[in-house]
């Protein structure tokens, strides 16, 4: 996807990043925060703002804020509040949102991506605390609505207006949702809602410092469709000024149909919101001390976990493909400080595991991909044999060696084997023989490959063209 020429007008892009996090519980109750399940059985009196019912905040949701805070190189602050946001939720049944605007958990981060343009810094303005909303349903000419997801535990990320075209866009989202998934703090399956944009839009002449009417994208769930909205309402707002035209503030949605942005309401303003702060939730500390803790316990990131391993001497695209994902690159980690060699163990690992993980077959233990990869390195097998023990051993439940020794795939190295292969390849090929004898040197490939043949791959090269040799001699 290439942002189009916008006729002498810059595109101003700022996102709102919406991340359940994590945790098994709520954010201010004891209810189970797991995706799915029957409609409004996860709910209590705390997460359906029953009257008497007060909000006690799970340390967990706390932790793992902290955690994205410091993923993102923010500064977190040592006093942060709670407020609520008076704005008509349906499915929200208290009639207000607990978050944070006043002073929210952490400021000030940013975010690296690569781009057309080369590597560019994506200010983090924010990242605040909130519960999550529950989910509306349409069933012919009723709205039904399941309050399972209220009260989940969200951290919004606000983005400062950086980005200027659809590509760096994607690239924010793709980056940032790596740095959550390594750091642990969200899953973020966008298909499940664990991971929204609210797109802010807004065009202006090249080179103008001030900020155009930006109209809001809400809830967009994919990447490629986050692009998709961009590039759209982009063209509109262009065309629009074009025309003579003003672009007014309004909230849009993306449809995912016609692949155009459409009118939803008027863009709410501060004073919409009504904010106050929450009386019934104390003052959150986040002392140093807690978070140099926490600090101590963060996960290695995509990005140094690459580093790592291309020292190692793994080629740079195998690092990326083997750091994908947080499944592929922990279940490497433990199988290459095993093996003897990590560049074979890589492309073992490449070529053998890591389809079988994504397309959801039975992946060996690492401890099997290391053994696997020594028996190469020892030259115990040839490379086929290497990646047939290592499929043998997960479909029967034993090691590589094992299955090596039990279907004869190791390397032939007995010469008296050896040579009776070449003496069944030098009498299945008496004309290459005779060649041969006559100074066709060359023709002793054709003995080799023969007898490699006859081993199934299996006999040592090296001893076989050597005792080929010695047999043209006698």
């Amino acid at each position: 996807m290439h942002t189009l020429n916008y006729r002498g007008y810059e595109p101003v892009i700022g996102i709102e990043v919406h991340v359940e996090l994590k945790t098994k519980k709520k954010a201010f109750c004891t209810c189970s925060a797991e995706y799915g399940g029957e409609p409004n059985s996860k709910c209590c009196p705390v997460c359906l703002g029953m009257p008497g019912s007060l909000p006690v905040l799970n340390p967990e949701s706390h932790g793992l804020a902290v955690v994205a805070g410091l993923a993102l190189g923010c500064k977190i602050s040592e006093v942060s509040r709670f407020d609520r946001k008076h704005y008509f939720y349906p499915d929200l049944p208290k009639g207000y949102q607990i978050t944070q605007y006043y002073d929210p958990l952490c400021v000030d981060g940013k975010v690296m991506i690569s781009s057309a343009d080369g590597e560019k810094s994506i200010g983090i303005e924010r990242i605040h605390l909130e519960e999550d909303a529950g989910k509306l349903s349409y069933k012919d000419s009723s709205i039904l609505i399941d309050n399972n997801r209220c009260g989940v535990p969200l951290i919004e990320i606000v983005t400062r207006p950086d980005m200027r075209s659809a590509e760096e866009a994607m690239a924010f989202v793709n980056e940032l949702r790596s740095i959550l998934l390594f750091a642990g703090v969200s899953d973020c399956k966008m298909n499940e809602g664990s991971l929204r944009c609210d797109v802010n839009i807004s065009v202006r002449p090249i080179d103008s410092d001030i900020l155009g009417n930006r109209c809001e994208i809400k809830n967009i769930n994919s990447v490629n469709f986050i692009g998709r909205a961009i590039e759209a309402e982009l063209k509109r707002q262009t065309d629009l000024i074009q025309d003579g035209g003003e672009v007014i503030t309004e909230t849009r949605r993306f449809s995912e149909d016609t692949f155009e942005t459409e009118r939803m309401r008027d863009k709410e303003k501060w004073t919409d919101y009504r904010y106050i702060r929450d009386p019934d939730i104390p003052p959150i500390l986040t002392s140093e001390e807690y978070v140099e803790e926490i600090r101590k316990t963060m996960p290695r990131f995509r990005a140094e976990r690459i580093e790592d391993l291309e020292t190692l001497g793994i080629k740079a695209d195998d690092a990326e493909l083997i750091c994908s994902e947080v499944q592929s690159a922990e279940y490497f980690d433990v199988a290459v400080k095993l093996a003897k060699d990590p560049v074979i163990c890589a492309n073992l690992f490449i070529s053998e595991v890591l389809p079988a993980m994504r397309g959801g077959g039975s992946v060996p233990k690492p401890s099997y991909l290391a053994e696997c990869a020594d028996m190469f390195f020892d030259g115990d097998v040839n490379i086929v044999s290497a990646r047939t023990a290592l499929k043998l051993s997960v479909s029967e439940n034993i090691s590589p060696r094992e299955s090596a020794r039990k279907h004869g795939l190791q390397v032939i190295r007995d010469e008296d084997a050896i040579k009776e292969m070449i003496s069944e390849a030098c009498a299945a090929n008496e004309k290459i023989v005779n060649d041969i004898r006559v100074g066709k040197v060359t023709a002793k490939k054709v003995i080799v490959g023969y007898v490699m043949k006859l081993s199934r791959g299996r006999a040592e090269p090296t001893t076989v063209g050597r005792l080929v040799d010695e047999y043209f001699e006698d």
